[in-house]
């Protein structure tokens, strides 16, 4: 499998729901130098291919692992109905095979969406954590999130999606390249630049991998959301027992921006970046920048 940054690929098979799984790993940097787990952002382009310029800019200094999540990327994509548990379940696997290798403690840094489901583990495991980073951190998914409405009000759009040959149909038409531009435009990318028709065309070949709409149905419709309110994304902070690093999307979407605002009031460090939900790609060696001039006092 060709790598996405560069690094060393290898698979993790996961029983997740009573099915095998295998989830698609990745490892670079030297050897013995401090260990930063990078958590794809969830999207319906999610890929570990967002943090290659973060990787470009920090690999001499940091040992690198990213994975993509199950239903995205690289990973297995089955016909599941996806949910946050199912997604925690994986994000555990990932640290307990980290754990097995002896490599250290790790920095957790995870980008918008999958900041909650590492939060959902910060009781359990956030004690073995140098510190935690969220970049553009959201709880809820994009429908819920523009609608105010619970993720339950939209199982009719999964169990749509997942039907044969209109699901297919439906999902064909929400990643055209237009609506495609249109997300990245407004909520993902700040540089309209970065949309030339050879990177839109890269990233329709990921949204319409075999199997993807069930993922990405779920993750926009708020099956993926950890939990209906942001109340407990802030108890979850509030439990962790390593340091907390919040970095902030100075032009993330209005709604995003006051979740973050509310997250980064429990934090012990803030950031600001230029950027919107996908920072960690568009910005990912300013990032990786920032995060090396804390290594040392955060750990």
């Amino acid at each position: 499998m060709t790598p996405a940054f560069g690094g060393v690929v290898e698979t993790l098979s996961l029983d997740l729901n009573g099915r095998r799984l295998q989830i698609v790993t990745e490892r670079s940097g030297p050897q013995g130098a401090p260990i930063w787990l990078l958590l794809p952002a969830l999207s319906t382009v999610s890929s570990r291919s967002e943090w290659q310029p973060l990787v470009t800019a920090v690999h001499d200094r940091v040992q690198l692992v990213s994975f993509d999540w199950p239903g995205f990327g690289d990973s297995d994509r089955p016909a599941l109905a996806y949910d946050a548990a199912l997604l925690r379940s994986s994000l555990e696997a990932v640290l307990t095979d980290l754990e097995a290798r002896q490599l250290g403690p790790l920095t957790v840094v995870a980008a918008g969406h999958s900041a909650p489901l590492a939060l959902a583990l910060a009781s359990a495991w956030s004690g073995r954590w140098s510190r935690f980073v969220a970049v553009a951190p959201t709880w809820r998914g994009p429908l819920p999130t523009m609608t105010g409405w619970s993720p339950g009000r939209f199982g009719w759009l999964r169990r749509l999606v997942a039907l044969p040959l209109i699901g297919p149909a439906l999902y064909r038409l929400n990643t055209s390249r237009a609506m495609l531009r249109l997300m990245l435009r407004r909520h993902v990318w700040l540089d309209p630049g970065l949309l030339t028709p050879d990177r839109l065309r890269q990233q329709q070949r990921l949204a319409r991998r075999r199997g993807s709409r069930f993922a990405s149905a779920a993750f926009v419709s708020g099956g993926l959301d950890a939990a209906g309110e942001s109340g407990w994304w802030l108890e979850q902070a509030r439990s962790l027992q390593c340091p907390f690093q919040v970095v902030l999307a100075t032009a993330a979407p209005p709604r995003s921006t006051r979740e973050m605002e509310l997250l980064a009031q429990t934090a012990d460090g803030v950031t600001r970046l230029p950027g919107r939900l996908g920072l960690h790609q568009e910005f990912g060696a300013l990032l990786g920048r920032r995060l090396l001039e804390v290594q040392g006092p955060m750990g």
